[in-house]
């Protein structure tokens, strides 16, 4: 923030871009969250966006940035892991995103056929204690610390919660609902 302040940028006042396009930096997010999953499982999910596309509003990019990538990382792993993880055959279902401009709000829905998440997930969805992901966090951290380390897909229990925190800090929200045998939608 600082360095933003004392070396301005065309089409910026601070940290946030005057004329931010929710899609262009949804596109980086959806190669960054590719790459992370195919490293983890070898392959990844098309990821489609449709809608108003071209709509623009000011906002923090890198805001946006992580939660897209939080949300479509979570859906790809679900997908990958749904249709038979690394090594698998089947044919992946899109991760679909929507964006949508209102009169009064701007939603974006990250959609996954990637077989939901149960009622009792639900429940503790927004704690930094939960996560769907199988193994321990200590396992994770060593793996993250092995000299052949990459990147870990999920399980730190932090990516939901943080990303709804950043929503917030503009007025936004998530929401997610989930038909458990199907998919996840969040909003």
């Amino acid at each position: 923030q600082h360095i933003m302040l004392h070396r301005p940028q065309p089409g910026f006042v601070g940290v946030i871009q005057s004329e931010c396009r929710p899609a262009a930096v949804c596109e980086f997010a959806v190669q960054d969250a590719a790459r992370v999953c195919d490293m983890n499982y070898g392959r990844a999910p098309e990821v489609i966006m449709e809608g108003q596309v071209d709509m623009k509003l000011p906002y923090i990019p890198e805001h946006l940035h992580y939660i897209f990538f939080e949300l479509i990382k979570n859906s790809m792993r679900a997908v990958v892991e749904r249709y038979g993880g690394a090594g698998g055959t089947a044919d992946l279902p899109p991760v679909v995103l929507v964006f949508a401009e209102g009169a009064e709000d701007v939603t974006v829905k990250v959609s996954d056929r990637g077989g939901g998440i149960s009622r009792t997930g639900m429940g503790r969805l927004w704690t930094y204690s939960f996560t769907t992901a199988a193994g321990d966090s200590a396992e994770k951290f060593d793996r993250i610390a092995a000299p052949d380390r990459g990147p870990v897909m999920a399980g730190f229990a932090h990516g939901l919660p943080l990303s709804r925190i950043h929503a917030r800090a503009f007025g936004g929200d998530l929401s997610v609902m989930s038909m458990q045998g199907h998919g996840t939608d969040v909003y």
